[in-house]
């Protein structure tokens, strides 16, 4: 289904009344388009059932016993477009603000996310910077006592020798 026009804006859809605003009052043409909107005005309960009541009063009009094909047609396009009920403006704001309000919360969800990967990023190279300060660190002790690695080395050697010579007593 295309249109011709833009698509509906939210504000084609809710019409915000503040307490101070009079009711607005309902005259024949208080449906049709507004300059600046690109949809009718809502249809009210009220206004649904008057237009139903009409048609088919007009159907069932003795005077006008004879309807053409196309007048039949249109009178049974409306009974059936007004047969649906239309949703409440209330209930129309309603769904704007908890609409509103999710995407809210949505985009808040996502800040923290992305706030919650920098800082297990952050930690990541924190971690990654300790390692390598402790590798260095642990380098510069093996460069700086080369004694200490040959002291080691000697008592592997004379431990190994030991060994060997136990080995030999056993067998």
């Amino acid at each position: 289904m295309s249109r011709a026009g833009s698509p509906l804006a939210l504000d084609d859809i809710v019409h915000v009344v503040s307490p101070e605003s009079p009711a607005p009052h309902l005259t024949e043409h208080a449906h049709m388009r507004t300059a600046n909107s690109a949809s009718p005005q809502p249809i009210y309960d009220s206004d649904r059932s008057h237009m139903r009541n009409r048609v088919t009063d007009m159907l069932n009009d003795d005077q006008n016993p004879r309807l053409t094909s196309r007048e039949k047609q249109l009178t049974e396009m409306v009974l059936r477009l007004t047969d649906a009920p239309i949703p409440d403006a209330d209930q129309l704001i309603r769904q704007a603000y908890m609409i509103a309000s999710l995407t809210f919360h949505r985009d808040l969800l996502l800040h923290q996310a992305e706030e919650e990967r920098l800082r297990w990023a952050s930690e990541r190279d924190d971690w990654g910077r300790m390692a390598e300060a402790l590798i260095a660190q642990q380098s510069k002790h093996r460069t700086i006592n080369p004694e200490r690695e040959d002291d080691i080395e000697r008592l592997n050697a004379s431990l190994e020798s030991d060994n060997k010579n136990l080995r030999q007593k056993v067998s």
